[in-house]
């Protein structure tokens, strides 16, 4: 009988292992996301402030003529 409760016991530990790792994996590839998003927000930064540099010197040199 304490045989099969130690096996009945293991087998639930494992898949609490598995379930664990699986937990660990999916919470690493989300941090890896949100860093990715980090970075493509602070390219869109850059980008919108270059964007808006060449738009003001478009509008100056359109005033300028």
């Amino acid at each position: 009988m304490a045989r099969l409760v130690n096996e009945k016991l293991q087998r639930v530990i494992d898949r609490q292992t598995e379930h664990t790792i699986a937990l660990a994996n999916h919470t690493s590839s989300l941090d890896r996301l949100e860093k990715g998003q980090e970075e493509m927000r602070a390219a869109l930064s850059q980008h919108q402030t270059t964007l808006d540099e060449i738009l003001r010197i478009l509008r100056q040199q359109g005033s300028g003529d």
